[in-house]
């Protein structure tokens, strides 16, 4: 059981760190280009900070997915952070008729990490109940 809570807390940790915080961190029309995006200067700002905050999630579950039943606190981070990536990505559409395949590939991955850490968080429950 803990092992299912472990590995989707590092999967987590990985799409943070690799997919999003690198990329975001060192946000650049090279970057952009890789992924066929726009690059727009005025936003940099933003996106190098967003890719910190990223990183800093992505160490958090991934220290986590240590002892995953002790800190059911970051797994309720992790589907509050990937549950408003989804409504995000949404609320991007909705403003603007359309999306980017890049983006609806990212809220694809947000659902699929927000179903597993849901079964993640009942598996490390189960697992602080059983310790105590």
């Amino acid at each position: 059981m803990a092992r299912f809570a472990r590995s989707v807390l590092v999967l987590a940790a990985i799409v943070e760190i690799v997919f999003r915080g690198i990329p975001a961190l060192f946000g650049s029309p090279a970057v952009a280009g890789i992924f066929n995006l726009e690059f727009l200067p005025g936003f940099i700002p933003y996106v190098h900070a967003f890719g910190a905050v990223m990183i800093c999630l992505g160490v958090l579950f991934f220290i986590a997915s240590k002892e995953p039943e002790k800190h059911v606190l970051v797994i309720n981070i992790a589907i509050m952070r990937f549950s408003l990536g989804i409504l995000a990505q949404l609320g991007s559409y909705l403003q603007l008729g359309s999306l980017h395949v890049f983006w609806w590939i990212h809220m694809a991955v947000d659902v699929v990490l927000v179903v597993l850490l849901v079964l993640a968080r009942s598996n490390a429950r189960a697992l602080a109940e059983e310790a105590s």
